[in-house]
């Protein structure tokens, strides 16, 4: 009895795997196994095998004279199957698209990256970019008064959190003596590039920033009326935790939305939401070292 219930369930899987898959332009061969094989849309199997890979779902790509085609098993329950379904639609349709702000929609080497180096100077410790980089790549970076204190810390100096909030702080958002940092901080992208994402998608920002600094900078820059949900600082866990990617996608009323973000803590948290992550090269850092860090992940 168990056995007919399971193929029962397998036969089920298996008709709407196929259904879900021609919706994304696959063309599916008859089965009577537990598995598809599917040729991928314009034979780019190699994308579809990157992007199920990078939600945590693996299947099978060939090569040889069956180049262009996976092998996709059923899952066998149905929390499975609904995740490799909502995978494959969030792959196929997005409907929203969700940006970090540091490194990906702002440039911060000279702003954020040059204070933690002039905070840590103001302590006595010399920290570079490349310091910086890997401290970041660690991941749990989120937050850049954690990660001063962490390479201050590394390199002998006792130094407490509010010590270096403090002296961060004055540096990047500036005093009546000297103007802050953040006036250095240039967009990646102009507004016209929103407006124009904005046809066809719902756009959010989540960022570790705290809010009153991500509110500074999109209505410096004309930015505010395009995106639909801000997560701040204040709002949830910090990245890796998927709670703020979350946040966004309930305010974006969506459940199926891709992320652009820098770092390793982007990646797992837009994965742990169930969310396509999509990994940037920020501005400054190295091409090579960035991908290999992000494709770890």
């Amino acid at each position: 009895e168990r056995k007919t219930a399971f193929v029962k369930e397998i036969r089920r899987e298996r008709s709407l795997l196929t259904t879900a898959l021609q919706e994304c332009g696959f063309r599916v061969e008859p089965s009577q196994a537990n598995f598809l094989f599917a040729e991928a849309p314009r034979g780019r199997a190699d994308y579809w095998e990157a992007c199920l890979a990078s939600l945590g779902i693996g299947v099978r790509r060939f090569g040889g004279e069956l180049q262009g085609a996976i092998r996709m098993s059923c899952p066998g329950t149905p929390e499975g199957l609904s995740r490799v379904i909502s995978a494959l639609e969030t792959i196929d349709r997005p409907d929203a698209l969700i940006f970090d702000m540091d490194g990906v929609m702002v440039d911060v080497a000279d702003s954020y990256r040059a204070a933690i180096v002039e905070t840590a100077q103001a302590f006595g410790v010399t920290v570079n970019r490349e310091d910086i980089a890997a401290r970041k790549a660690q991941g749990n970076a989120n937050n850049d008064w954690v990660v001063t204190r962490d390479l201050v810390q590394a390199k002998g100096v006792k130094v407490s959190l509010e010590e270096i909030t403090e002296t961060f702080e004055k540096l990047y958002q500036g005093t009546p003596e000297r103007e802050g940092l953040r006036e250095t901080e240039k967009l990646t992208a102009p507004r016209a590039f929103y407006e124009s994402l904005r046809d066809r998608f719902t756009l959010g920002i989540v960022t570790g920033r705290p809010r009153s600094d991500a509110q500074f900078l999109l209505e410096k820059h004309g930015l505010s009326d395009l995106f639909d949900a801000v997560v701040c600082m204040e709002d949830a866990a910090l990245k890796p935790s998927p709670d703020p990617v979350l946040l966004a996608c309930e305010l974006l009323k969506t459940t199926r939305a891709w992320m652009f973000g820098d770092t390793p803590d982007d990646i797992r948290a837009a994965r742990s939401a169930q969310v396509m992550p999509i990994g940037v090269v920020a501005p400054g850092e190295n091409p090579e070292r960035a991908r290999a860090t992000l494709g770890q992940v």
